[in-house]
């Protein structure tokens, strides 16, 4: 492989990371409103003991921030992992290992961004409203950033999976 294909692979996974990381950052601020809003919840449910109705605001609040902090933690490898597999294992191994499942990876996100595309867009077809919610808000912008966010996935898995592949192709000291 050509210096400028490195670099032009190099600047992609950038781009990524770049994305994830600032989509990381920014994200992680709607734990504070979430908080907020828990916090409210459980004061008028308990002290008050007068139920909150408005509680899916929170749902919607902590699954944007699940959905969108997936790419970041991918790009931190903060997913779980099953490491007592392969830790024994050296790192050129382990990233070929990484890069012989990249199929199922990619096959099963890549069916769960087809799924969360098409709800999505059925959702701001029908213009669809939460029904349990006494607010009725609408869910279709929700169902938006969840597509966005397993793209996000996808992508970081995408620039991680060239990475291996440079790596175990053109080892570089320091690398891995």
């Amino acid at each position: 492989m050509q210096i400028a294909e490195h670099k032009k692979l190099g600047a992609f996974c950038h781009l990524i990371d770049t994305i994830n990381e600032w989509t990381g950052r920014i994200i992680a601020w709607l734990f504070i409103p979430f908080t907020l809003l828990v916090a409210a919840d459980v004061f008028t449910r308990y002290v008050l003991r007068h139920p909150w109705f408005y509680i899916d605001v929170n749902i919607q609040i902590m699954g944007t921030l699940i959905v969108l902090g997936g790419g970041y933690c991918l790009l931190h490898q903060s997913h779980i992992g099953v490491d007592t597999l392969v830790s024994h294992l050296s790192p050129r191994m382990r990233t070929i290992i990484d890069l012989i499942l990249f199929p199922i990876f990619v096959g099963s996100i890549g069916a769960l961004l087809w799924k969360t595309g098409v709800a999505a867009w059925d959702s701001w077809l029908w213009k669809e409203r939460y029904a349990f919610s006494a607010l009725l808000p609408p869910i279709y912008p929700y169902k938006t950033i969840i597509v966005l966010g397993v793209l996000l996935v996808l992508l970081q898995g995408t620039a991680k999976f060239i990475r291996d592949l440079l790596f175990v192709i053109h080892p570089t000291p320091g690398s891995k």
